[in-house]
Order: C-alpha cells, then sequence, then structure tokens
C-alpha cells in the first residue's frame, strides 16, 4: 500500500509541475556586451492577473547592471528592475490580452549566459495538487518503513520459536 501511495504522489507531483510549466515560456542564450535579448509570452488578465518573471545569469557578479524590463501589448513599461540577485524574479499585473515582452539588457562588455522565463505566476490549484502530492509521498514511505518493521519483527518472532 505505501509503494501504491508513493507512485500517486510521484504522479500527483508531475501533474502539479506540468501545470505550471505549460503557462510559462522560457528561453536560453548569450547576451554580448551592449545588447539585448527578448522573449515574448501570450498572457491574459481574465486567466491571472498576475505576471512573473524569472532571470539567471550563469557566473553572476555582484557588479553585473544587467536590467530587466515587461512591456504590455502597446508597448508601455510594466516594470523595469536591476538584477540585484541570482536567480532574480519579480511579479508584474497582466493588465491587457495580449503579446508581453520581457527585455534583458546587458550594458556590460562581458558576455553573459542568461535563462529567461516569463509566464502566469502559479495558480493556488497547482501549488494544491504539489504540495499534496508531497503529502501523499510522504505517507507512503512512512508506510513502507512501518510495512518493513512489520515483516522484519514478524520473522525475528517466527525465528524465534
Amino acid at each position: 500500500m505505501g509503494g501504491f501511495l508513493v507512485v500517486i504522489g510521484i504522479v500527483l507531483s508531475v501533474y502539479a509541475t506540468q501545470l505550471m510549466v505549460e503557462n510559462l515560456t522560457t528561453q536560453e542564450g548569450f547576451i554580448e556586451g551592449e545588447m539585448t535579448m527578448e522573449v515574448y509570452k501570450e498572457l491574459d488578465p481574465d486567466e491571472s492577473e498576475n505576471g512573473v518573471y524569472v532571470i539567471q545569469v550563469e557566473d553572476f557578479q555582484g557588479t553585473d547592471s544587467i536590467t530587466t524590463s515587461v512591456f504590455d501589448p502597446l508597448g508601455n513599461i510594466v516594470t523595469t528592475k536591476s538584477i540585484n540577485s541570482n536567480p532574480f524574479q519579480d511579479g508584474f499585473k497582466i493588465s491587457t490580452s495580449g503579446t508581453y515582452k520581457l527585455l534583458i539588457e546587458n550594458p556590460v562588455d562581458r558576455e553573459v549566459h542568461v535563462i529567461a522565463v516569463i509566464g502566469y505566476l502559479p495558480q493556488d490549484e497547482s501549488l494544491m495538487v504539489s504540495v499534496f502530492g508531497f503529502i501523499v509521498i510522504l505517507v507512503g514511505l512512512v508506510g513502507l518503513v512501518v510495512g518493513t518493521l512489520y515483516i522484519i519483527k514478524s520473522r525475528g518472532k517466527l525465528n524465534a520459536s
């Protein structure tokens, strides 16, 4: 029974991860000095009003002055931030339906490797499924341990008689 619960928990966790990832667009690339990288995602406030973007810079140095900007479908700047940690995450409001643009600018002279993600902030449902899957895995593992201890103890009593 414990093994069955572990398998069910793993399936739930994979499903929750799929729910989260399908609402995100990821792009990876190298940005040379004074160049930019753009990532696009179709977003709709009817689906969610909360957007999120994440930037990870390989070999991040605190002196890097990489900046990010998110533009709405009309070309207006929704938010602009300087990256001060790695990975960097920030949220924004989705007010208009259409294609949002994440712009990453590298004013430094060195080339940087960037992974950028933009999309909807994960919804409560997918987070709940993920937590529930984790709990089911834990219960299953506890069941496996208890069952194993019971079998070992039962064999010990059979051998003693």
